[in-house]
């Protein structure tokens, strides 16, 4: 297997032993480079074997442009960097790892809903600057959660991990999502609505869907317009779920009371972001998964899941594979056969 030749294409998560470690017991090297747009990644791994990525923009150009690749991992749950259908007809496996950081992400939501009805970063700047004796008054209008609404838009896996995180706080929790899971809601105790009457009701909105044509800008300015004046909107999902410039206009003129985003529509963010100056805003980067225990999950499975399939294995959970269809032209079996 020396022979071939492995490429983690960008450098926006540096490798680790990790991942060296399954990769080398496996007998190949990988070579880590700082590639993300496809001219970049064609240079560097247009004869590659297999690629490890985190955000390379795997377009139908780029895709077209490997000539011998078998499989590119991805780092994440998400896949929206790669285009599936190009791989598919390419005979190019797709990996992901959907089951790594459910409790992670849905701490994170549980935090920002906090952190933005008690104001804190607010209150944390007022008392950094030497205003302690403001420190009350700067939060102004914090709202305790008990006998609140929470909204979940989704209601896959991570979702539902949030739901025993908040229900202690005293909360009513309802969710929104088109394939839900009626056994989950009655075992979980909540509530299925239609996205209307989630936006109308929920004093706190929380994203966990994929991004995709049908779910892009689902939250704009007329479902915004739904939400009540003293709503936050949590993401955590993925930044083109929301439009941005409406979220902006929203917490500029009232519409809304705040927003906590872990994602970006545009990331990495454009030069200037209007996000980024408002008081009712809070974001952080894309860290949702952010936590050492998840991040050495992460890397395993992605490393693994790519070793697999040039093995002729289909990876299993935690990775997945995000063009089944694939198989059709790559036969792959399964870890017990």
């Amino acid at each position: 297997m020396k022979d071939l030749k492995i490429v983690f294409a960008d450098s926006i998560l540096p490798i680790s032993d990790h991942e060296r470690r399954i990769i080398h017991d496996f007998g190949c090297e990988v070579t880590q480079y700082h590639a993300i747009t496809p001219k970049e990644i064609l240079e560097v791994a247009h004869d590659a074997d297999a690629i490890l990525t985190v955000g390379g923009k795997f377009t139908r150009e780029t895709i077209e442009g490997l000539e011998k690749c078998k499989v590119i991992a991805r780092y994440g749950v998400g896949y929206d960097n790669v285009d599936i259908k190009a791989a598919t007809e390419k005979g190019i496996v797709v990996t992901y790892v959907p089951v790594y950081c459910q409790e992670e992400v849905a701490t994170l939501a549980l935090t920002l809903m906090l952190a933005c009805s008690r104001r804190i970063m607010i209150a944390d700047r007022c008392v950094k600057a030497g205003r302690w004796a403001k420190s009350v008054a700067s939060v102004s209008g914090a709202a305790s959660p008990r006998g609140k609404v929470f909204g979940l838009v989704g209601f896959g896996s991570i979702a539902r991990q949030v739901v025993p995180l908040i229900k202690p706080l005293g909360v009513r929790v309802i969710a929104y999502d088109p394939y839900i899971n009626l056994d989950f809601c009655r075992e979980l105790g909540v509530e299925s609505v239609e996205l209307d009457e989630l936006l109308e009701i929920s004093d706190y909105v929380s994203l966990h869907v994929p991004l995709m044509d049908s779910t892009r800008h689902m939250i704009a300015a007329p479902q915004l317009h739904r939400m009540k004046k003293t709503a936050i909107l949590i993401n955590t999902g993925r930044g083109g779920l929301v439009d941005q410039d409406a979220l902006c206009e929203a917490l500029k003129d009232g519409t809304i009371a705040a927003a906590g985003l872990d994602v970006l529509e545009y990331e990495p963010p454009r030069e200037y972001e209007e996000i980024f100056t408002l008081d009712n805003c809070i974001t952080t980067g894309h860290i949702a998964a952010a936590t050492e225990e998840a991040i050495v999950r992460l890397r395993c499975a992605a490393a693994t899941s790519l070793v697999q399939v040039l093995s002729g294995i289909k990876p299993s959970l935690p990775s997945g594979i995000a063009n089944p269809d694939v198989l059709q032209k790559v036969p792959l079996k399964d870890t017990g056969e």
